[in-house]
């Protein structure tokens, strides 16, 4: 009885519980949600996902790995996730979550609210200075390093096609090469074998009857 009373709390009960229901932070800020746990999932695989409804959201990340803009770390009893440069488009719904194999997977929600600098914020982001105008470069730069990844990358696909359709024309022409070799050979043997019949026809002393 006493197990079963523990299986019905561990499988029914709310594992993750987000801290705030609402975060509200400025664009190119960072801002960070904890979702603390049971212990007893502290082995499961975690996640961030953003979406209106839970069981349609899109996942961001799962635990360990992260992206460019945002971190996940799991401390065995909370996953906390940290979201970088944020922008007005980062506003929406967002979930973390614990993948269960047998149970629907637990989660809890938080609604992101992010808006413009205002005041003093605002002038030095329009000015590019003080602490606002270091976080526009930081952005600034954590994209162009992006960008660069990306382009190296479109390099790297080029360099691979390019070289892919070179061994396939090169296999191509060496293929039509040898085909031609041997018809050449196929045409010079049957000559050779005309040649040698007509030889042998002219040569061939006529008998009178």
């Amino acid at each position: 009885m006493g197990f079963s009373i523990l299986f019905f709390l561990t499988v029914f009960s709310d594992a993750m519980v987000m801290d705030e229901k609402v975060k509200e932070s400025f664009a190119l800020d960072t801002t960070s949600a904890t979702c603390s746990y049971n212990a007893h999932y502290k082995d499961h695989p975690k996640y961030w996902c953003r979406g209106y409804f839970r069981d349609y959201c899109t996942i961001i990340a799962f635990t360990p790995n992260s992206t460019d803009r945002v971190a996940l770390r799991d401390t065995g009893s909370q996953l906390i996730i940290t979201v970088s440069c944020l922008t007005k488009e980062d506003t929406g719904w967002y979930w973390c979550g614990i993948q269960r194999a047998f149970a629907r997977d637990d989660m809890d929600s938080t609604e992101l609210v992010v808006t413009d600098s205002t005041g003093g914020l605002a002038s030095d982001l329009w000015s590019g200075k003080g602490l606002s105008g270091n976080k526009t470069r930081s952005c600034k730069a954590s994209r162009v390093v992006r960008k660069a990844d990306r382009s190296r990358m479109s390099i790297l696909i080029s360099c691979i096609l390019i070289t892919g359709l070179g061994a396939i024309f090169i296999i191509s022409h060496l293929s039509k090469r040898r085909r031609r070799q041997r018809s050449g050979r196929g045409k010079s043997l049957a000559r050779s074998q005309k040649t040698s019949q007509a030889s042998f026809v002219i040569l061939t002393p006529l008998t009178s009857h």
